[in-house]
């Protein structure tokens, strides 16, 4: 049985983006002084892209870490941004390290960026929070797209599997809104092929009442064991056709889902596993 981790399967049509983009504007203070370096303003512009997001991520801190000294600071969100300024001495070499956690302070997103900062420069940091690697995280992605509904490109929707260990095979049942979309077809990931490129078998199976059930698995070799493969990547990728206008969230049913290992069991840190969703928006 799936454990709730921070209410993720009770809420995971507010889950989060698996990738975020957090800029940081730094802007130093101006000065021709010879002693020693005055400090730089830093204004923090960290967004993160949706109010949904907030829902999850309860708390962000950004660690500054000199080639002497670290310096932890809480930042406050509010509707899922960021926006406050903070005192950085400049230095040749400053690691910022972002961390979002959720309620039960439990890490879900980190990254962090090397940068220096001089007196009176401006410099913008991009971090990409990844995925904390000590969770099994299934997601659903992109976090939010919006498309016309008079255009006639298809809509694509990827599942990506993160920090799995020994995965042979997975299925689940991928839920979507039948006003908006419709089921079109659906390509493997190559994640599971692995690079070797193992042989691998793998299905689609479409519902009117509105899931898509998938499964993808290795194959075994005249009854000789086949590893599984480790890491992140992506499962499957998922084409919808457009139906009508409104917003469709597209999650995991955790009812459903099946990550084995060569040997049949659940792989390691499955009744910890962190859902996410995405939503979909046809205007």
């Amino acid at each position: 049985m799936l454990l709730n981790r921070g209410c993720l399967f009770k809420q995971c049509f507010f889950c989060v983006l698996g990738i975020v983009a957090a800029t940081l504007i730094l802007g130093g203070c101006q000065s021709q002084s010879l002693g020693p370096k005055p400090p730089a303003q830093v204004k923090l512009g960290f967004s993160l892209q949706s109010a949904d997001l907030a829902s999850l991520v309860r708390s962000v801190t950004l660690t500054l870490a000199y080639p002497d000294t670290v310096i932890i600071q809480q930042l406050e969100l509010v509707n899922g941004t960021i926006h406050d300024t903070l005192v950085v001495t400049p230095a040749d070499s400053i690691v910022f390290t972002l961390r979002a956690l959720d309620s039960n302070e439990n890490l879900l997103y980190i990254g962090s960026e090397t940068r220096r900062v001089a007196p009176g420069e401006q410099v913008e940091v991009t971090i990409l929070l990844l995925p904390n690697p000590e969770l099994l995280m299934l997601r659903v992605g992109p976090l939010f797209q919006s498309t016309l509904l008079q255009t006639d490109n298809l809509i694509s929707v990827y599942v990506d599997i993160h920090n799995v260990d020994s995965l042979f095979g997975a299925a689940f049942r991928m839920r979507y809104d039948t006003l908006q979309l419709r089921f079109s077809q659906a390509e493997e990931g190559g994640f599971v092929r692995g690079e070797s490129a193992e042989p691998t078998i793998a299905g689609v199976l479409k519902d009117s009442l509105g899931y898509v059930a998938y499964f993808v698995s290795r194959l075994r070799k005249n009854e000789i064991p086949v590893p599984g493969v480790s890491g992140s990547g992506r499962l499957a990728t998922f084409f919808f056709a457009k139906r009508d206008t409104g917003t469709s969230v597209l999650m995991i049913d955790p009812e459903t889902i099946s990550l084995t290992k060569a040997n049949g069991q659940h792989v390691n840190r499955f009744d910890s596993l962190v859902l996410e969703s995405a939503t979909v928006e046809v205007r």
